[in-house]
């Protein structure tokens, strides 16, 4: 990669990693909520799975940063106001739609990132790895929100 494109690879992946530590405080912010029940289990794994996607972009950044200008990731500060985005949501319908939304944002800045990366690179791989997975989560909590929305209907029209 020439220099120039180096440094905005190294800026998105940065940008990756605070996505990814977005998805970490969201996915823990649910799951210490009280009227998770079934849906614990998809928090759980889209905690785990944030916590490991940040270690897998650390070692893209690592390799890919200049250590004479670039900082570290842990010292960047991931901005306060997106912890506070399920605060005052409580019903598993609702979560659902906040973590889906911020799951939707990931996915974009994930592919417009792959687009670019050469073809075989293992770079491309381990990223394209994660957008696999964050598909998964986003098409499951789609239809967690879809269920309790018809169920809610159901309820009301009752």
């Amino acid at each position: 990669m020439e220099k120039a494109q180096t440094n905005e690879f190294v800026l998105k992946i940065s940008a990756l990693w605070n996505a990814q530590k977005r998805r970490e405080n969201l996915y823990l912010e649910a799951l210490k909520k009280d009227s998770m029940g079934s849906l614990r289990r998809i928090l759980s794994q889209g905690h785990f799975s944030a916590v490991l996607f940040q270690k897998e972009i650390c070692w893209i950044y690592d390799y890919f940063k200049c250590f004479m200008n670039d900082k570290e990731l842990g010292d960047m500060t991931v901005i306060s106001s997106d912890n506070n985005l399920l605060k005052g949501v409580e019903e598993k319908e609702e979560v659902a739609s906040v973590l889906k939304k911020n799951e939707g944002k990931v996915l974009h800045a994930y592919r417009s990132l792959v687009s670019n990366l050469e073809g075989d690179s293992e770079t491309r791989r381990v990223l394209r790895e994660h957008l696999d997975r964050i598909s998964e989560f986003y098409e499951i909590l789609s239809k967690q929100e879809n269920d309790n929305i018809k169920s809610l209907q159901l309820n009301t029209a009752a």
